[in-house]
């Protein structure tokens, strides 16, 4: 079994998109862009409704935690969600299904593979690229630790591929 990572190069999150883009998978590219912009989980962006979406500037998961809704995502969605009812389902299938998990990694695995990119990168990649950057952004571990439910923060840096030494990175900046 691989162990996914997170795609760590923003070139090469653009050249997903672009290749999504290319394809017309709009939907597809909604539902990457929402995850790597959110750290959502799949299976929570799988279950959204248009309505969940639609003139919104967050989104809610489970009414416990919200993410804000960036241009380009707000974009993709009026795209995906022109003219449907509010009820359907935001990530459907040609067969106006709910959109599952192995579609979704199907798709994702023929993306990269299109690419060339290694069988580390995978759906389960998408939180991990989500974490890495909010991570290399911020700095915040305790707001990733939050995210993910994970009970310690070196879980949350093992599973965002971050090896630094904790106890010299804060002992360095202390000079009082």
């Amino acid at each position: 079994m691989t162990v996914s990572s997170p795609i760590k190069d923003v070139q090469t999150i653009n050249i997903i998109k672009d290749l999504y883009k290319k394809k017309n998978m709009i939907r597809d590219l909604l539902l990457f862009e929402m995850a790597i912009n959110t750290g959502a989980n799949l299976n929570d962006l799988l279950n959204l409704n248009v309505k969940d979406v639609i003139n919104k500037h967050y989104l809610v998961i489970n009414g416990k935690k919200s993410f804000p809704i960036n241009d380009e995502m707000s974009e993709l969605i009026a795209k995906v969600a022109a003219n449907r009812p509010h009820c359907e389902p935001l990530f459907k299938t040609s067969k106006n299904n709910r959109l599952d998990r192995t579609s979704v990694f199907y798709s994702f695995r023929e993306i990269c593979s299109e690419l060339g990119l290694g069988s580390d990168i995978t759906v389960a990649s998408w939180r991990k690229t989500f974490a890495y950057h909010h991570y290399e952004k911020y700095k915040d571990l305790s707001y990733l630790q939050w995210l993910f439910n994970q009970t310690t923060v070196d879980l949350t840096m093992k599973f965002i591929g971050i090896n630094e030494n904790m106890n010299l990175r804060y002992r360095q900046g202390v000079c009082l």
